[in-house]
């Protein structure tokens, strides 16, 4: 199963929302949607690239629910989220074919950095030859990151809310 990350500026957070079991006498799973902004922008002008990029990602499990709860997320925390894409297969009813329900299953929520500080970098041993090209391009996308939180929030000071999508 392939795992990816996500980094971007935390927006929302929903109520905990109860889906009842298929099984008779199981527990309802709780889940909630978390809401962030993955828009990319340019290291130059600090100028949003290409179309705007927010998602809105189901996660669930007691002990995920718990973590995300005693992070204290606050709009524009700049979070990385692990997720997996999930294929299942199913029947369409209507039609009869064949067909795959795509899911993206979060299992993990971390704080980069806190709204409006700069986006911290992780200590690591010292870089051989190969590994400074990398330092250096993992050092690029933080401040390009950093540059977009700061854009963001200079554009949203004087703007209206904007609706959620839960």
């Amino acid at each position: 199963m392939a795992e990816f990350k996500l980094m971007g500026r935390f927006i929302a957070l929903s109520d905990v929302k109860e889906i009842p079991s298929s099984e008779a006498g199981k527990a309802p799973m709780k889940k909630r949607e978390l809401y962030m902004d993955c828009t990319r922008v340019d290291y130059y002008t600090r100028q949003p690239i290409g179309q705007e990029n927010k998602v809105l990602l189901d996660f669930g499990g007691d002990k995920l629910l718990e973590k995300v709860a005693a992070l204290g997320l606050k709009k524009d925390d700049v979070i990385a989220v692990e997720f997996n894409v999930v294929g299942t297969p199913y029947k369409d009813k209507t039609t009869g074919k064949s067909r795959v329900f795509t899911s993206i299953r979060c299992y993990d929520v971390e704080v980069v950095a806190r709204a409006g500080q700069a986006v911290a970098q992780r200590a690591q041993p010292a870089p051989q030859p190969q590994a400074q090209v990398q330092q250096a391009q993992a050092q690029q996308q933080a401040q390009v990151q950093q540059s977009s939180v700061q854009n963001q929030n200079q554009v949203n000071d004087g703007s209206k809310e904007e609706p959620l999508p839960f």
